[in-house]
């Protein structure tokens, strides 16, 4: 769990304990670094004002807390002290210096069977510690399961009951995180320790797979395979998956106790060969290595993170650090492609009053002299109580207000409102149970092309004028929302086994056609005669003038990235960390990038990230590294390992090529070297985004939206 300095809005003490970093947001309040007088690190949670004001909410914490004390588990991070009464409310458990199961298996891949066997014991001996307390957990998932190098730990036991029975939640809403939350609670009907395991056995798929066993998507569409399909166990060792599939059952009384499975998964065998496990090789089977049972590079990075715990409050970012101007000028006229930004999950920290404080990186050990920044805020707009950014254009950011009925147009240039207004909603089928009570009548805006903002609501996806709001057209399409592509007036919409055309002008559907098989919908790109999608390794394209399949294209490994298609090629990454091009018109690839050798490792294929062609050159971000392949011949021209494990997202504009990196750095390098130009460190923490269009930064924290314009 990474740590970042405190903001000006921080406490420098909770209770008895001196708060010396943060380590993260989420729904229920942050979470800081502390110490006791007698030098125990601690996490120490402070719960949200709004939360409070709620008085059973205040009742039921009380409660959950008094019993969560009584937790005693070795798996579990320990409640050591809190005040539930106090104002502000908070607790404080043991620290764990250890990356969540979520970073662990995003920057190091999947494990092999024996560490998935092992992870499942330590977690159900957590689990019979919680369920023994007489509580229920009710939100087991990878980012709640923390890595120690001494084994996992469970978090945020004991108080997700009162969280989820807070008045606050609006009736009907299911609190948890869809593919991890049971159907009994889907359906709405009462969820004791069977949950848990249900939660378990998704946990143990997602370990050893990448994604939970429901698949991804919209999460209406995720909660509706959980209710009612079977999972996606394939990729699961067989012994494994049968364990998995009695966890999986629909209904509780079939799946087993935490005791049969503790007598199933315990006593791990040690691992196979534990060298190559120190050097994080890949195993035999294509997994991770192990070092005991845990992978050997999950293990390190644990063990790098408790030598770096602080025992000094880290400096504030705003120790002497010069503010960014506010000029409100609108970004320079560029050359770009218009794109939509969908906010990332990448967690970027702003001060309370909406200005970045930024610390230059002068050198590696980020000392050096402070230098004005290279970011200039434009403009920052307060958002209003269930409002939130969802989708950006050139021209304008949109938000949505989900149970309001609210959509909300804001100026690029300025942050002013362009227009905002309710919009229409769908009327719930009372015959439908699904619809009632899982998808519901508000709005999720869910892409922008062709002039139409796109929204879905009940069973129908609706669109609208982007420039003024003003309603166009609705399509019933069954509550699977699209993100439609538009080419002239026809409107791409994908479902998981075939897509369908509708009229831009009127929504009437024009064709449609099917795959046969499951297909990657956030993956469609449309050229000027075909439909491009990827199905796990192959790469289909369907002739929209013929309506007949074209071509298909076999990869070595499955589709990790959407499409760009530029110049007549497709380009994409796969999982095994290669980038393709493939001629658009006839299927043949035209060259492939392997990235071996000394700067590459292939098996950290798993964090690759959309190509950008621009001017001849295909730029691609894959982990850590950034690289510029000729766009005609595959030729590298350079290769950059950035210090982060993960680059999260990259633009180039002009000749500058952004990115920012899961260390919370934004960083330019030049297009043409690949050489560094700056690099600012950005105050990270949970539940913020950060977001690039152009050269435009746009960041969300604290019911505010502010955008600032990085220097090229």
């Amino acid at each position: 769990m990474a740590s970042v300095p405190l903001t000006a809005g921080d406490p420098v003490r909770v209770g008895r304990y001196r708060l010396l970093a943060r380590l993260g947001q989420g729904g229920m309040g942050r979470v800081y670094l502390g110490r006791s007088p007698g030098g125990r690190a601690v996490a120490v949670k402070v719960v949200r004002e709004t939360l409070l004001r709620d008085e059973g909410f205040r009742r039921r914490f009380v409660r959950e807390v008094a019993a969560a004390r009584r937790v005693t588990g070795f798996f579990t991070a320990a409640v050591v002290d809190a005040d539930p009464e106090g104002n502000p409310a908070w607790l404080a458990t043991e620290y764990v210096p250890g990356p969540s199961l979520q970073e662990a298996v995003t920057r190091h891949g999947v494990w092999r069977e024996q560490a998935v066997r092992g992870l499942g014991a330590a977690l159900a001996e957590a689990l019979g510690a919680v369920h023994a307390a007489g509580l229920v957990h009710r939100d087991l998932k990878p980012s709640n399961v923390l890595l120690a190098p001494d084994g996992p730990r469970v978090i945020d036991f004991g108080i997700s009951a009162a969280a989820d029975d807070t008045a606050l939640t609006e009736a009907g809403t299911v609190i948890g995180t869809p593919g991890f939350i049971p159907p009994e609670q889907l359906r709405h009907e009462s969820s004791g320790p069977a949950g848990d395991v249900f939660a378990l056995g998704a946990v143990l798929a997602y370990a050893a797979a990448g994604v939970g066993p429901f698949g991804g998507g919209a999460s209406h569409a995720v909660n509706y395979r959980v209710v009612h399909e079977d999972p996606d166990l394939r990729s699961l060792p067989p012994l494994l998956a049968d364990v998995v599939a009695r966890c999986l059952a629909k209904d509780p009384a079939e799946r087993p106790t935490v005791t049969w499975l503790l007598d199933e998964l315990g006593h791990p065998a040690p691992a196979d060969d534990d060298r190559h496990a120190a050097q994080g090789a890949t195993a035999p089977d294509g997994g991770v290595a192990t070092v005991g049972w845990m992978p050997g590079p999950v293990a390190d990075s644990a063990t790098r993170l408790r030598a770096d715990v602080p025992t000094e409050p880290l400096p504030r970012a705003d120790d002497g650090m010069p503010e960014p101007s506010t000029a409100a000028a609108p970004p320079r006229s560029r050359r770009r492609r218009l794109r939509t930004a969908l906010a990332m999950a990448t967690a970027l920290a702003v001060t309370v009053a909406g200005t970045v404080l930024w610390r230059v990186a002068a050198s590696e050990d980020d000392t050096g002299p402070v230098r004005p920044p290279n970011l200039e805020q434009l403009w920052s707009h307060t958002l209003a109580e269930g409002q939130r950014t969802t989708v950006t254009s050139d021209e304008m950011v949109y938000l949505q207000n989900e149970d309001r009925h609210e959509i909300t147009a804001l100026d690029v240039t300025d942050g002013t409102k362009r227009w905002g207004r309710k919009v229409e909603v769908a009327e719930i089928r009372q015959d439908s149970a699904y619809l009632r009570d899982t998808v519901g009548n508000g709005v999720q805006v869910t892409g922008l092309a062709g002039g139409l903002l796109y929204y879905g609501s009940g069973d129908h996806l609706y669109a609208l004028d982007a420039d003024s709001g003003a309603y166009r057209w609705r399509y019933m399409d069954d509550s699977f929302h699209a993100s439609p592509v538009v080419v002239g007036d026809a409107a791409y919409a994908h479902m998981i086994s075939f897509f369908y055309v509708l009229d831009t002008r009127t929504g009437k559907k024009l064709w449609d056609y099917g795959y046969g098989v499951n297909a990657d919908g956030s993956n469609i790109a449309v050229t000027g005669d075909a439909l491009l999608v990827h199905s796990e390794k192959k790469l289909i394209a369907v002739d929209t003038r013929t309506r007949k399949q074209k071509w298909t294209h076999q990869a070595a490994s499955d589709a990790e990235t959407g499409l760009v298609v530029a110049d007549g090629k497709v380009c994409f990454g796969t999982q095994d960390g290669a980038l393709y091009a493939v001629d658009a018109g006839s299927g043949d690839e035209v060259w492939r990038r392997t990235f071996e050798g000394e700067l590459w490792d292939g098996r950290l294929g798993g964090g690759a990230g959309m190509p950008e062609v621009v001017d001849g050159t295909v730029y691609f971000e894959n982990d850590g590294y950034v690289s510029a392949f000729d766009a005609d011949t595959g030729a590298l021209r350079w290769q950059r390992k950035q210090k982060a494990d993960e680059v999260t997202s990259l633009t180039v504009v002009d000749d500058t090529v952004l990115t920012h990196d899961s260390d919370g750095y934004l960083s330019a390098l030049d297009a043409r070297s690949g050489n560094p130009v700056w690099r600012e460190r950005l105050i990270m923490g949970d539940g913020e985004h950060l977001w690039l269009v152009g050269n435009t930064v746009y960041v969300e924290r604290d019911s505010r939206v502010t955008a600032y314009r990085a220097a090229t």
